[in-house]
């Protein structure tokens, strides 16, 4: 008798997956009316992205637990939590945003150059050996075929993913569509919000019923 495998992606529409339809529902009604200062750097849409990030490093360190007793997953967990701080740094401009602005223009706030910082010339140092450690560790836990038994990924949120990155970095932030240049700002930030929320989407997946 053959024995089923089990399937990395599911189509299985997840309560969190809804989310993210919804989320993309409404990219263009909210990018299209919504203030532009709320797409400005350290604007409400930004610290959302904040908040689903350090969400997600919660979430990774759940799942960490919860497979504690699965060496690699449980590694892999552990190393995920480090790139969802790395994510939250990166849209907290290595903490630029938390010193005064230097002018406030139509386009936001203009924060002072991460090298005119005390710390900054430690900042791309540490990212490095953080980067090359979380690589390191990431690649010795990495096991494809037990990845597959172990993890489920919603085609939904990936495929929402994908296009909402290729949304946000390659139209949105390049101004490919000229008609929605104004609206452009607010537009990628929401889309990188889906991106995110897409990610944690997955992981709540995998700590759900099976």
């Amino acid at each position: 008798m053959s024995i089923q495998k089990k399937q990395l992606f599911t189509r299985r529409i997840f309560p969190t997956t809804w989310v993210s339809l919804f989320l993309t529902v409404l990219l263009f009604p909210l990018g299209l009316f919504l203030p532009e200062w709320c797409g400005w750097e350290n604007g409400l849409i930004e610290n959302s992205q904040v908040a689903i990030l350090i969400f997600g490093a919660f979430l990774s360190w759940r799942l960490a637990h919860h497979n504690r007793d699965d060496r690699q997953i449980h590694n892999l967990c552990l190393w995920m939590i480090v790139v969802w701080l790395m994510m939250v740094g990166r849209e907290l401009s290595w903490g630029r945003v938390f010193f005064e602005p230097i002018t406030i223009g139509p386009d936001g706030p203009t924060f002072p150059s991460i090298h005119a910082i005390w710390y900054g010339k430690y900042v791309y140092p540490v990212l490095t050996v953080i980067i090359i450690s979380t690589l390191i560790g990431l690649w010795r836990n990495f096991n494809w075929e037990h990845i597959k038994q172990k993890v489920y990924i919603s085609t939904v949120d990936g495929v929402l993913l994908i296009i909402a990155a290729i949304a946000s970095q390659l139209i949105f932030e390049r101004n490919l569509i000229l008609l929605l240049k104004p609206y452009s700002q607010v537009l990628e930030e929401l889309s990188e919000l889906i991106v995110y929320w897409c990610m944690v989407s997955i992981l709540m997946a995998n700590g759900s019923p099976k």
